[in-house]
This record gives structure tokens, sequence and C-alpha cells, in this order.
């Protein structure tokens, strides 16, 4: 079951790793909206999602994504909760 991601540096230092190379954060600029990374704890980008194209998502690989049991992925899109199925 998937627990909560805490809002931490240590958490950040690990999504930085994964987020900037991810396919679809950089060419979307994510990193200017807020909250501009750890979407798995913070929210989905305030940019809107139907303006953001879909190139891939790097989540899957990430430890936090690992560590916290984590399903979906694509929280920059869609939230806390993922993309569902």
């Amino acid at each position: 079951m998937a627990s909560k991601v805490p809002d931490t540096s240590e958490n950040m230092e690990i999504c930085k790793k994964f987020c900037g190379p991810c396919p679809t954060f950089k060419p979307n600029q994510l990193n200017e909206h807020p909250p501009m990374a750890l979407f798995c704890s913070r929210g989905q980008s305030a940019k809107p999602a139907e303006e953001i194209t879909d190139n891939g998502c790097n989540c899957f690989g990430c430890g936090v994504f690992q560590n916290y049991k984590l399903g979906g992925g694509w929280f920059c899109i869609y939230g806390a909760e993922g993309k569902k199925a």
C-alpha cells in the first residue's frame, strides 16, 4: 500500500535526479510552474494539464517512488495520486 510522501529535503534531492532528465519535465518547462518538483508529495504542476505534452515518465525508477510504494506515475500532470489506469 502506498504511503504519503513527506515533503523533505532528502526526498527533493532524490527527486531532482529523476525530474531533471525526465522527458516530460524539461520540454514542458515544469520547473517554471509551482510546485516545480516532488509532485508525488506536493501535487500536480500549476501548468494546465492540457498544455503539458506527455513524453514519458521517469517516476517509476525514482527512489521516492520505490520507498513509498507509489503507483500511477505522471505526478506532475495528475497530482499526488498519479495517473490512474
